[in-house]
């Protein structure tokens, strides 16, 4: 597996852990990630961020989100 798939294959995984933390559809997360240009940070920061673990990445996503104005606490749903 290349370098690129082994990108894609843990933005990806990252998006999904994503989603699934904030308990939203696909269709529900693409606007959120379009908005915050969150493929773009997960890409840049592959390097760095690949070595943590799932939960770690997630917060940083979320603290990213909140740091551009975004609210996590509203795209959180009671399940």
């Amino acid at each position: 597996m290349g370098k690129e798939q082994q990108i894609a294959t843990w933005l990806f995984l990252m998006l999904t852990a994503l989603r699934k933390r904030l308990c939203l559809s696909q269709a529900e997360l693409l606007p959120v990630v379009q908005e915050h240009g969150l493929v773009g940070f997960l890409v840049g920061h592959y390097e760095l961020l690949h070595f943590y673990d799932n939960d770690y990445v997630v917060d940083d996503i979320l603290m990213r989100i909140d740091e551009q104005g975004g609210d996590t606490s509203a795209l959180r749903r009671i399940v």
